[in-house]
């Protein structure tokens, strides 16, 4: 493997990174850049990130394995990798720190993008990924819109977003999440958005946040002095007041919801099912006149979604029917709120990727919306960083879980303590004894919630169902 000083020449993965040394042939941009081995694509390049518990240089080999072209690691590590991989087809890029040169390479590869119209960044303590994708598709319909993969909402997160984008796009469109005061000031300062949603404030990591004010304070980072239009939730009473009490305020705030000052004002929502299909019907009050718009997101909280990106193409210039296209198809991802349906006839809501008190409950609801000839059984795992609040919520929660559903499952510490009377509650201690048990009462007709904070990895009950997505 031939080993040089760093090339010179424009867009290529050593000039961005500023590397030390290069082994190999430099690659060109744009380039979609992986810290997970085991999501190698082919062509894809490797960075390694030391982490808490995992090492990624400990990974590089998998990763070529896997056909990663190139690998970005600790310079340190160079002499070690050039012989393990000597008269091997990848690129070795040594920097000092991988995280840092990666987010400096997507600074210095925005300044490239000649087309750019916007960066559209979207936060909020729940919907976040749900909104950026119909924003995403919205604006996919008539532009080149790069849009964030997955929730990658951190700085790191939004830097291999831009790495991965063509030098032509319109469009950037950015998830930006935070478990702590000054995550998404330090995003935003990087990648600073001229127009910005935030979807909520509600008592959603309140470990990092303090309290629902650290919470708002957090979400308000996302306007910057670049920020020229941003997009609220006006059934939040908290937000409007944070937002009014900004000194340096967008020259436009649009808000959107039921409430009847919102610019954008949700009149109407129906769930209807057009033959497995199940669609969510949403009238919206806009200053152009009434927009009708139906999709696929079926829960009754994806109603302020299709509002939020219905009214984000307004302010682009898009016209309804483009719009209204646009999120017809589009469905809930897997563990997002997507329909899955086994080979016996049992329903499957797959809500497994994390939960909050909020998200909890607008899930049952959805549940309960939901025509059944069987049984609702409601299968929760618990919710944490919660705090000192966590007794409180949960309590909460279980409350609503017993009015709804006719079988409640509950996984994890933070249930311990909650029953009912006359009801059918179980506490299960894994996830194998929860699918065992599901087994033996299940049948066709029956509809099935599972929702649960990561850390409870819910996704797993699905691996012994057959299931398809309705």
């Amino acid at each position: 493997m031939n080993c040089k000083h760093a090339s010179s020449i424009t867009l290529t993965i050593g000039n961005l990174l500023g590397c030390t040394s290069v082994c190999g042939k430099d690659i060109g941009m744009p380039c979609r850049v992986v810290t997970d081995s085991r999501k190698i694509e082919e062509g894809d390049i490797f960075v390694a990130l030391k982490g808490e518990r995992l090492d990624g240089h400990d990974f590089i080999l998998d990763a070529v394995r896997r056909g990663a072209r190139g690998v970005i690691f600790k310079q340190e590590e160079m002499p070690k990798y050039s012989g393990l991989l000597q008269g091997k087809d990848v690129t070795l890029f040594g920097v000092q720190s991988p995280e840092r040169a990666i987010v400096d390479a997507a600074v210095r590869y925005l300044s490239s993008f000649s087309s750019l119209k916007d960066i559209v960044a979207i936060t909020g303590s729940v919907g976040k990924t749900t909104t950026k994708d119909a924003i995403g598709r919205v604006l996919q319909g008539k532009y080149k819109a790069h849009v964030s993969a997955g929730n990658h909402n951190t700085l790191l997160g939004c830097s291999l977003t831009v790495l991965s984008a063509p030098l032509d796009t319109e469009y950037l469109v950015l998830e930006m999440g935070a478990n702590a005061k000054g995550e998404i000031a330090e995003i935003a300062d990087h990648f600073p958005p001229s127009m910005a949603v935030i979807t909520s404030v509600e008592p959603v990591h309140l470990e990092g946040f303090g309290d629902i004010r650290g919470v708002l304070e957090a979400k308000l980072e996302i306007v910057t002095p670049h920020c020229e239009v941003l997009f609220i939730n006006g059934d939040c009473s908290l937000l409007a007041e944070g937002v009014a009490a900004l000194t340096d305020r967008p020259s436009r705030v649009i808000t959107i919801g039921r409430n009847s000052s919102c610019m954008f004002k949700i009149l109407d929502t129906k769930l209807h099912q057009d033959g497995h299909r199940y669609l969510r019907k949403v009238l919206i009050e806009t200053p152009l006149g009434v927009a009708q718009l139906e999709s696929k997101l079926w829960g009754e909280q994806h109603a302020m979604v299709v509002a939020v990106a219905t009214a984000v193409g307004y302010e682009i210039g898009l016209n309804f029917d483009d719009i209204a296209s646009s999120l017809r198809e589009m469905s809930s991802p897997k563990g997002r709120g997507a329909l899955l349906k086994s080979d016996e006839g049992i329903m499957f809501v797959d809500e497994s990727y994390n939960a909050s008190p909020v998200t909890v409950k607008a899930a049952l609801k959805n549940l309960l919306s939901i025509p059944s000839r069987g049984r609702r059984i409601a299968v929760l795992g618990g919710m944490r960083e919660l705090g000192g609040f966590e007794r409180e919520f949960h309590r909460e929660v279980f409350e609503t879980a017993i009015s709804v559903a006719d079988v409640t499952i509950l996984y994890g510490k933070e249930w311990n303590n909650l029953s009912a009377n006359g009801k059918e509650v179980l506490h299960l201690h894994d996830i194998e004894e929860i699918v065992n048990y599901l087994k033996g009462i299940l049948r066709s007709g029956d509809i099935v919630l599972v929702k649960g904070s990561r850390v409870y990895e819910m996704e797993r009950i699905y691996e012994w169902w057959s299931l398809n997505e309705l």
